[in-house]
């Protein structure tokens, strides 16, 4: 990666996965892995679809009342990281998330599929399961109704603002190529590391 080429890592960024979007069979390209401090002060990660990049921020979404979102909201400091195989890139993205907007929430519920709504609103997600079997039924009857689903209140989403990202370009050799920005009051350092 030439630093000068994209000064802006934003940019960088999505560069990077426009390039890995246009080559990849992955059917989740835009996954990551989301970083949260735990409510128990051990870190947790899981699996996340990057929603959208509105400079500078990177969207997530999700429920309110699920244990990433408690997370977030009792410390927002968190991390990304992304793995992208076709072009054996990886990007890691540390910064602060706030919630979004109800309208942008709102546009990116009516985005999802029609099932991922109907359990958006059935299902408080990872609460201990009381009852599955009344769970399937009731989203069974929800498909069958085919009606409108209206956004949960809890149903939301996070802007990430980057404070610190990290590129790295593979390397067979493990001569990896690493460049670290981080950002400072005069706009972003840049440093190159070693492998």
């Amino acid at each position: 990666m030439n630093k000068q080429e994209y000064p802006e890592p934003i940019d960088t960024f999505a560069h990077w996965l426009q390039e890995y979007v246009s080559i990849t069979k992955n059917n989740y390209p835009s996954a990551c892995v989301l970083s949260t401090q735990g409510l128990d002060g051990f870190p947790n990660a899981r699996n996340v679809s990057l929603k959208s990049i509105e400079k500078p921020y990177l969207i997530i979404t999700g429920s309110t009342l699920s244990r990433k979102g408690k997370e977030i909201d009792a410390h927002p400091k968190v991390a990304l990281t992304f793995w992208w195989e076709e072009t054996k890139r990886q990007v890691r993205i540390q910064g602060t998330a706030s919630v979004i907007s109800e309208e942008d929430a709102l546009f990116f519920f009516n985005d999802r599929s029609y099932e991922s709504q109907i359990v958006s609103t059935i299902s408080t997600q990872g609460a201990p399961a009381k009852d599955l079997e009344l769970l399937r039924v009731r989203f069974r009857e929800s498909v069958k109704r085919q009606q409108p689903i209206n956004k949960p209140a809890h149903w939301s989403g996070w802007k990430i603002k980057p404070y610190r990202i990290e590129f790295l370009e593979f390397n067979a050799s493990r001569f990896h190529n690493r460049v670290l920005y981080t950002q400072s009051e005069e706009g972003w350092d840049i440093i190159q590391l070693e492998p």
